[in-house]
């Protein structure tokens, strides 16, 4: 990654979260004084911009990881560390964008269900379905790959989601154009 781009990933996924950290850097102000706070911010830019992009996938998420990380070195580096500060790092919570565990599980029982129910369709509508709304084809795409008119593809298109909607206890589903 050239210098251009990785100036603008870090525009684009870390330095909206500046003020945020900030903010949370200010409440711990019995701890830092206000040029601890810039120089940890200073310090996490260089260290987020030597990092290799490719593998981080949440810039709040690391540049929090990485404060986190600077105040534990702070808190070694000095004689007395605040019992006040290590304990704020144990008890500190990032919130991540990404979904936790349990909706993920959650998501994983949706599709289960949604891959079942749509396997109980006929065979044609169940293709329909398929190629529409699994794989993205466009009506014409469908047609052409299933040798149907496009009447007969958007009716196969609405009965299965129709019986899609009923099965997962959703009367009168609506058809979204994708």
């Amino acid at each position: 990654m050239d210098e251009i781009e990785r100036c603008r990933w870090i525009a684009g996924h870390v330095m909206p979260h500046e003020a945020e950290l900030r903010v949370w850097l200010r409440r711990r102000s019995r701890v830092f004084h206000e040029s601890d706070a810039d120089d940890l911010v200073q310090e996490a830019y260089a260290r987020i911009w030597a990092a290799d992009f490719s593998h981080i996938r949440n810039g709040r998420a690391y540049l929090y990881t990485t404060v986190k990380r600077l105040v534990a070195e702070y808190a070694r580096r000095s004689r007395i560390a605040p019992i006040v500060l290590v304990g704020e790092l144990e008890s500190q919570c990032i919130v991540s964008d990404e979904p936790g565990p349990d909706r993920q599980v959650g998501a994983r029982q949706e599709l289960a269900q949604l891959h079942s129910i749509v396997a109980l369709l006929p065979a044609q509508c169940r293709r329909v379905f398929e190629l529409r709304k699994l794989e993205g084809l466009s009506h014409r795409e469908v047609t052409q790959r299933m040798s149907l008119s496009e009447k007969t593809v958007e009716n196969h298109l609405t009965r299965a989601i129709a019986r899609i909607g009923q099965a997962l206890g959703r009367p009168n589903t609506k058809i979204t154009p994708r």
